[in-house]
């Protein structure tokens, strides 16, 4: 028999808040204004094959922003001068937008729900200070019995340090708890951590569910509003 499911450890960006919210839109605003005549198909076609290398990568980088407005003016094969007209643009959106914190459809209900069943965690690589922020928009995330951010980390995903810290502060068994993530290296480090992972698309779908994918969650579901239903029928095997 199966044992039981009593805490849930969930990744931030990507999973309870929107990734484009803090992320995308910066880069999206940057690439109009270092290129204003370029195409909607062309913007949706640099940003689909920028989140396919970003999703595809086995590693977060701590100056994965500057890598991805790299990515981005490589791609679209801008001269000097407009590549660097983006990534300071870029840049400087980006800072701008680091407390943009848009929760994920029925994020703060859900969490909300599942807060009076289960033992909650965050570990994720977001700043505490981002987290703090998002108090205001997710309340349900003050809720949660253990936070792990970049600071509490000296290695980041997809090493285990983080979810192995959240699991010491659950005070639960790896086989007791679910690790909720959006990126591959959310899934090599729950799996690493041997506790099982739930894959989560998100915004991204069209793409992210043959990357994620590719390194076998135990579960993928489109959004967080979805998890309840996934672990009522998780339950209902334990009988």
């Amino acid at each position: 028999m199966e044992v039981a499911i009593k805490g849930l450890l969930f990744d931030f960006d990507g999973v309870i808040s929107s990734l484009m919210g803090r992320m995308g839109w910066p880069f999206l605003w940057a690439l109009r204004k270092a290129k204003p005549d370029i195409t909607r198909d062309a913007v949706e076609k640099v940003l689909f094959k920028t989140g396919e290398m970003v999703l595809a990568e086995r590693k977060v980088s701590p100056f994965f922003a500057f890598e991805t407005m790299l990515k981005i003016a490589n791609i679209e094969g801008f001269n000097l001068f407009r590549k660097l007209q983006f990534m300071i643009q870029g840049g400087v959106m980006y800072y701008k937008s680091k407390m943009n914190i848009i929760p994920q459809p029925q994020a703060n209900e859900t969490l909300e729900q599942l807060s009076r069943k289960y033992k909650l965690g965050l570990v994720t690589t977001a700043e505490r200070n981002v987290i703090e922020r998002a108090f205001l928009k997710i309340p349900s995330l003050k809720k949660f019995d253990i936070i792990i951010t970049r600071e509490d980390c000296k290695n980041v995903k997809p090493d285990p340090e983080g979810i192995i810290k959240g699991l010491e502060g659950l005070g639960l068994h790896a086989s007791q708890c679910l690790y909720i993530g959006d990126l591959p290296s959310d899934v090599l480090a729950g799996k690493r951590a041997k506790v099982k992972v739930v894959g989560i698309l998100g915004e991204f779908e069209s793409f992210s569910k043959n990357h994620v994918s590719l390194y076998k969650p135990n579960y993928v579901l489109h959004w967080l509003k979805d998890l309840p239903d996934l672990l009522r029928k998780i339950d209902g095997e334990n009988f």
